[in-house]
């Protein structure tokens, strides 16, 4: 009892181990997918900032094109024209150097190209300052309009929604929330489903160790449970003792393993009965025990009549190792809370009833009595 005690403690600590480990995983993943997902959404961002400069530049670029043009027909004097070509070189700057555009340089070729034009510009600016002395703003418009819209098809093409790396990185991102979302829910199910299983072997295991390995009908340990249940409750009830006759003898002329089946065959007929209200279980060995519960009021269930109907079971011949075996079997009875006050006392009561029995000759049931513990009860046998 000891031992069973403590294997049923270490699975319950096994099992709450399992739930706190399933439990700190799914914590786990969803911290996992919480935090790509909000690198997800920086990417989206960075590549957002990144975007905002470009239109920046083009639109500074554009502006200082169009300062160029009116310094050309004298709608602006020199100042306002290099005012607006240092925003122009500023821009550039920032995209080239400043690390606030993040990722600017993941579109292929993009920061190449920029800096490229950047260059390009920078070179020009000696002739933009001599401009009040040559006069000479032709070509340098030219230049900077050749330059301009050289970078406009770069950037148009290179940042488009509609193809390019801009189109492939938002697709990308995209994917990347469904893949979250799927492993999210990937991850739900199977916990849910890790769970269930960790639930399925406990019940399994539990069902092992309650019911006998041999004959599959309830074992002693599930038998001291209920009992200790009906106590608890004050649930009357009958109690049989069911102890075959002759058993060794079976064992040693016909072998174990004939023994075997005719415990197996008992137990398929003990759990078959044609009655409402009972529990058949295996002590052990060759002994048997039945709970029949009765009314709350202490009375048989009507029509029951088990007493009968176990006689007439345990008296009907076996077909064990192609031979029909003569059984019996000697049954004591005690009743619970009428003469037993305790399940000890249930216990020896219908041990004691059972011993009587045996001493008469067997093969019969016998209810126990008060008086039987200083002179021989009257045995109830059924033949």
């Amino acid at each position: 009892m000891a031992r069973s005690k403590l294997l049923t403690t270490q699975q319950k600590w096994v099992k709450r181990g399992l739930y706190i480990i399933i439990s700190v995983l799914l914590c786990s993943t969803v911290f996992a997918v919480t935090q790509l997902k909000n690198n997800s959404e920086i990417v989206s961002k960075s590549q957002n900032e990144a975007i905002w400069f470009v239109l920046q530049l083009t639109k500074e670029y554009s502006e200082f094109i169009f300062q160029l043009q009116n310094y050309q027909f004298g709608n602006s004097d020199h100042n306002d024209m290099m005012i607006q070509y240092e925003i122009l070189w500023s821009r550039f700057n920032t995209i080239i150097n400043n690390k606030q555009v993040m990722h600017f340089d993941q579109f292929k070729g993009a920061y190449n190209v920029v800096n490229e034009h950047f260059t390009n510009i920078k070179q020009l600016e000696p002739a933009l300052l001599e401009l009040p002395n040559t006069q000479n703003v032709q070509p340098l418009l030219d230049t900077f309009r050749d330059d301009y819209e050289n970078l406009i098809i770069f950037l148009n093409h290179k940042f488009r929604l509609s193809s390019g790396d801009l189109g492939d990185r938002i697709h990308a991102i995209s994917e990347i929330e469904k893949i979250i979302h799927y492993l999210l829910l990937t991850m739900l199910l199977i916990g849910v489903l890790t769970a269930f299983l960790i639930l399925r072997e406990s019940h399994t295991h539990h069902k092992l160790a309650m019911n006998d390995s041999l004959t599959g009908i309830r074992n002693r340990l599930w038998l001291n449970h209920k009992l200790k249940d009906l106590e608890q409750l004050n649930y009357p009830f009958n109690f049989y003792l069911i102890d075959l006759d002759g058993f060794k003898t079976i064992n040693d002329t016909l072998g174990h393993h004939a023994g075997d089946e005719l415990l197996i065959e008992l137990g398929r007929r003990l759990s078959e009965l044609d009655c409402d209200s009972y529990y058949a279980a295996r002590m052990g060995g060759d002994e048997f025990a039945i709970i029949e519960l009765r009314s709350p009021s202490g009375k048989p269930l009507p029509g029951n009549n088990l007493g009968l109907k176990l006689i007439e079971v345990l008296r009907r011949p076996a077909r064990i190792g192609g031979k029909n075996l003569i059984i019996s079997a000697s049954i004591g009875v005690s009743h619970f809370p009428g003469r037993a006050k305790t399940i000890s006392e249930v216990f020896r009561q219908a041990d004691f009833a059972m011993y009587e029995v045996k001493q008469k000759g067997k093969d019969g049931l016998n209810h126990y009595q008060p008086n039987e513990a200083t002179c021989s009860g009257e045995e109830e046998v059924i033949s």
